[in-house]
């Protein structure tokens, strides 16, 4: 394993840890959010979870407010930590997938490869690349981390 995927896997299991911290978070706010709202999110009477009162109470409704905005705060830090977890797989699968890649070796005498394109005519085979043969008066190149298949 290269250095770079090693970095990659341990952004990966930070975003995982991440993710689980935040899943408790977000259970810890839903139980107070359920806590400070009059009747509970369910089965609620309307006119209730309001928040009207017959008198004022600016604590409560601190309080209450408050709940939500943690609520609102830990759903909101679930989502970047699976957002970044998302991203760390789909590079770590970019990595190895290029990592396998990079093990192709065309050899001199190859008469067709194949990119993600399709299949090309060899003109040269180079240490870096490939020029293939194109349906104008120019050649094209592909790097050889992109080709998938070679034919002599």
């Amino acid at each position: 394993m290269s250095a770079q995927m090693d970095r990659l896997e341990a952004a990966r299991d930070k975003a995982v840890d991440r993710m689980f911290r935040a899943s408790a978070a977000v259970g810890k706010a839903a139980r107070s959010v359920d806590a400070v709202t009059p009747g509970g999110r369910t089965g609620y009477d309307t006119a209730i979870l309001s928040g009207i009162r017959r008198k004022h109470n600016a604590k409560a409704d601190t309080r209450r407010y408050n709940a939500y905005d943690r609520e609102a705060a830990a759903y909101a830090e679930h989502a970047a930590a699976t957002a970044s977890w998302r991203v760390a797989e789909s590079r770590i699968a970019a990595l190895a997938e290029k990592e396998a890649a990079v093990g192709l070796v065309v050899p001199a005498d190859a008469c067709l490869v194949r990119d993600s394109y399709g299949w090309h005519r060899v003109i040269r085979v180079n240490t870096k690349s490939v020029s293939v043969e194109t349906g104008y008066s120019w050649t094209d190149r592909i790097p050889l981390a992109n080709v998938l298949e070679a034919r002599s």
